[in-house]
């Protein structure tokens, strides 16, 4: 979501913008096999492309170049709201940090707590990284410090199946898509990030389910969470509450 009535997907080889109709717009093409997509401060869309390394930047008016190279599987993508952008590398079991200029990351986890590590947002409230474990389940969380020092990760719950994309919502609970069973969890938390109870199953859905993204913009419901995978289908679930703010 761009916030001015836009989501952001790849249709074959372009990156597009569809509006709450599902009219599109081209907004770049020739770009290869991406997963994450995530627009940063000032408008720019981040996309991961798992197979070629890299970041690339696309700027609204298409342009297109390298944001960070040299990646083992760049998976998941959250810029946050100080320009800082947390990625995580599937195959390398890696969670990084950028500036918003790019450059080289920090390594904010590393080896099996990483492993398989998909998902990823930050949560500004906690001063918290939370990402997801593909391959075993497993939602871990990161403490960051004020001055960006990252602390250990921690397990905060499974779910069984296969955790990709995450989101939060302004209540701070989290909501993670099953990509492997075409589930979506809501995990409530504590005011320290720790689980609450069980992880629930908000809907099941026909196709499948890789992310989810808080409505944002003309068109789109502020309560709701729009979830989309390979397929292609775009689905609408109103679970509400508002999402936590991002860029």
């Amino acid at each position: 979501m761009d916030g001015l009535g836009h989501l952001a997907g790849k249709d074959g080889t372009q990156v597009v913008l569809l509006d709450s109709q599902g009219a599109s717009t081209v907004l770049a093409s020739g770009i290869g096999t991406a997963y994450g997509l995530r627009f940063m401060l000032g408008g720019d869309l981040l996309v991961a492309l798992p197979s070629a390394g890299t970041i690339k930047r696309i700027t609204p008016q298409g342009s297109v170049t390298d944001f960070a190279t040299g990646l083992n599987t760049p998976n998941g993508i959250f810029p946050d709201l100080a320009g800082n952008i947390w990625v995580t590398e599937f195959g390398g079991s890696r969670v990084v940090r950028f500036a918003s200029t790019g450059g080289s990351p920090t390594i904010i986890a590393s080896g099996q707590p990483a492993t398989s590590a998909n998902g990823v947002v930050f949560d500004f409230a906690r001063g918290a990284l939370f990402f997801t474990n593909y391959s075993n389940g497993g939602i871990k969380r990161v403490p960051i410090a004020q001055d960006g020092t990252p602390g250990s990760a921690v397990q905060v719950t499974t779910i069984n199946g296969n955790p990709d994309g995450l989101a939060l919502d302004a209540c701070g609970h989290l909501y993670v898509v099953d990509q492997g069973n075409d589930r979506l969890f809501r995990v409530r938390l504590d005011a320290a990030g720790a689980a609450v109870g069980n992880p629930v199953i908000l809907a099941t859905f026909a196709n499948n389910v890789a992310n989810a993204q808080f409505g944002r913009g003309a068109g789109f419901s502020p309560t709701s969470l729009y979830l989309a995978g390979n397929p292609g289908t775009v689905y609408a679930l109103d679970v509400g509450v508002t999402g936590a703010a991002i860029p």
